[in-house]
C-alpha cells in the first residue's frame, strides 16, 4: 500500500466502541459523585439552618416570658404603712409593707379553660394532653405618680403584648388606704393558629382587656412547666421542685398561699422545625422529660430548658404568707 494512503487511514482511524463506553462510565461515575455531593451539602445546610431557625425562636420566646416572669408578683413597698388589712380578690389579708399582695403567678399542666377571665377565676383544662400554660400579674406604676411610690422602680405598665394598661378601675386593685393602683397581666399559652396552621406560643394582656391573644413565636410544639417551691410565702429558699402545676394546687392551702410559695419557674419549650427534614437527616431528640425520642411526622425537634427565679420573692417584693 503506498505509504500515504496508510498515513491517511491512521488518521481516520477513531475510537473504538469499548474506549467510548469506558468513558461514559467514568464520567457518569464522577458526575453521580458531584450529585451526591451537593445534595448532601444541601442537606446539612438545610438542617442546620433548621435547628438555627429553632434556636433563635426559643431565645426569643424564653426572653418574651422571663421578662414578664421575673416581674411575677412584684410590688413596690408603701411609705407609712397603716396598720390593718388589705382586700385581695375579694378576700381580706393581714399587710405587709407593700400595696400588692397574693399570688403573681398562677399555671396550668394542660392550658386554661379560658385565658379571659379573673385572675383569681382561672381554671385549669381536664384531660391529659395539650401544652401548659401559666399567667402573671403585677403592681404598675400607681396613675397618680407620687413621690412615695418610687417610680423609679416599676417598669411600665405594659403586658406581654406592649399595651399600656391604663386607669380602668376593672384593671386596677385597692390598697389599705384605698388608693387604686393598677395590676399588670399576661397570660402565656401553645396551641394551634388557624391562620398559618402552625402550633404557636401566644399571649394574651389586660392591656386591651383580654380581648384578643396574639401569636408570638411560631412552631411551639410544647410547653412544660416544674416550679421550684419554698416551705412558705416569706421565703426565699428553694426546699423542692414539682413536678406539676397540679402539684402546686396540692400544697394544702389555699390558691394564692400556695402558688405564693413558688419561687423559680423551669421553663421547658418543645420546638418543631419551619420545614421537613431531609430523609437522611434523622429526627431524633430527647424531650422535656429528657427521654430519648423521635417524631413520626418528618420535622426535627428540640426541647430547651431555662429556670427563672421569680423577683417576687426577693427584698422588697417578697410575698406575704
Amino acid at each position: 500500500m503506498n505509504p500515504r494512503h496508510r498515513h491517511r487511514a491512521w488518521r481516520m482511524k477513531g475510537r473504538t466502541l469499548l474506549e467510548l463506553m469506558i468513558a461514559i462510565t467514568i464520567g457518569i461515575v464522577i458526575l453521580g459523585a458531584l450529585i451526591a455531593v451537593y445534595l448532601a451539602t444541601g442537606a446539612s445546610s438545610r438542617q442546620t439552618t433548621a435547628v438555627s431557625r429553632m434556636n433563635e425562636d426559643a431565645a426569643i420566646a424564653f426572653s418574651l416570658m422571663s421578662s414578664q416572669l421575673r416581674m411575677a408578683g412584684f410590688s413596690i413597698p408603701r411609705k407609712g404603712v397603716v396598720p390593718g388589712a388589705a382586700t385581695v380578690d375579694g378576700v381580706s389579708v393581714s399587710l405587709p409593707d407593700r400595696k400588692f399582695i397574693g399570688a403573681g403567678i398562677r399555671a396550668c399542666d394542660h392550658g386554661f379553660t379560658s385565658s379571659t377571665v379573673a385572675f383569681n377565676a382561672l381554671a385549669c383544662a381536664t384531660g391529659s394532653t395539650g401544652a401548659a400554660a401559666f399567667a402573671v400579674r403585677f403592681e404598675g406604676a400607681d396613675p397618680a405618680g407620687t413621690a412615695d411610690d418610687f417610680r423609679f422602680l416599676v417598669p411600665a405598665n405594659l403586658d406581654c403584648l406592649g399595651q399600656a394598661v391604663g386607669d380602668d378601675a376593672a384593671e386596677l386593685s385597692t390598697d389599705a388606704e384605698g388608693a387604686l393602683y393598677p395590676l399588670v397581666e399576661s397570660r402565656f399559652t401553645v396551641g394551634a393558629n388557624g391562620s398559618s396552621g402552625t402550633s404557636d406560643l401566644s399571649c394574651i394582656g389586660n392591656g386591651n382587656a383580654f380581648a384578643r391573644s396574639q401569636p408570638m413565636v411560631q412552631n411551639v410544639a410544647d410547653m412544660r412547666l416544674r416550679f421550684g417551691v419554698a416551705a412558705n410565702g416569706t421565703s426565699s429558699d428553694v426546699v423542692q421542685y414539682l413536678d406539676s402545676a397540679a402539684d402546686v394546687d396540692a400544697l394544702g392551702a389555699s390558691a394564692d398561699q400556695n402558688w405564693s410559695r413558688v419561687v423559680t419557674v423551669r421553663l421547658c419549650l418543645l420546638m418543631r422545625g419551619a420545614s421537613a427534614s431531609p430523609a437522611d437527616a434523622g429526627t431524633s431528640y430527647v424531650d422535656c422529660d429528657g427521654n430519648p425520642t423521635s417524631s413520626s411526622d418528618g420535622f426535627s425537634r428540640r426541647s430547651y430548658v431555662q429556670t427563672i427565679a421569680l423577683r417576687n420573692r426577693g427584698g422588697i417584693a417578697g410575698m406575704a404568707p
